[in-house]
């Protein structure tokens, strides 16, 4: 793909302002006086299997990108979803580690944080997460601000403290592995690790 790409860019007459690649979606901008038809005819000239598509922006809105076009010519970025997305996350009665729960909430927390390039577009991506986690997945509302704003505003962390020469691993049950981890670190400095899939309820 990049040397398809890197050609492309290569022998093409028509001057890029800007062309931006992640995985098979490309952002570009054309000076406003080139015809992006022939753009697109140059770059599926290339190679007999490999052909683009392209989708150009519309009432100030590109159709597939986190991107929004304002009237003082300048981007501003917010989350997209598609259509097809159901904002369906992880149950909090499910029978996973409050971390990994926890952890669900942090990395969207964190994509808004980064993406959205307002305070408005921020808000409002951060309002749509504590409806979604507190309305559809039943988490808890202290739960779901209180780890929107640590991570929005994260703390020094304490230094990592040495792993124990003995390192196992056991299936997850809630509240029980907890107490036979602390046990063993606190009594035999023994570390646990719950295996990644596996519960209680699995191996039943």
């Amino acid at each position: 793909m990049t040397e398809l790409e890197d050609k492309g860019l290569l022998t093409s007459t028509i001057a890029l302002i800007c062309w931006y690649r992640k995985v098979d979606d490309t952002f570009v901008v054309l000076n406003p006086n080139d015809n992006p038809e022939h753009r697109l005819n140059h770059l599926n000239f290339q190679h007999p299997r490999m052909q683009f598509t392209m989708e150009e922006e519309s009432n100030n809105k590109l159709p597939f990108l986190d991107v929004l076009l304002k009237k003082e010519d300048k981007i501003s970025t917010t989350v997209y979803r598609k259509l097809t997305h159901t904002d369906q996350y992880l149950h909090f009665t499910s029978n996973h580690p409050l971390q990994v729960k926890k952890g669900i909430i942090s990395t969207l927390t964190r994509r808004a944080k980064n993406i959205c390039s307002t305070t408005e577009t921020l808000e409002t991506e951060l309002n749509h997460l504590r409806h979604v986690f507190v309305h559809y997945s039943q988490y808890p509302q202290k739960l779901v601000n209180n780890v929107i704003t640590t991570t929005l505003n994260p703390r020094d962390k304490p230094p990592r403290r040495q792993s124990a020469p003995f390192v196992i691993s056991i299936p997850y049950v809630p509240a029980v592995s907890h107490q036979i981890r602390r046990l063993l670190q606190q009594q035999a400095g023994i570390d646990v690790l719950f295996q990644k899939g596996k519960s209680i309820h699995n191996l039943l």
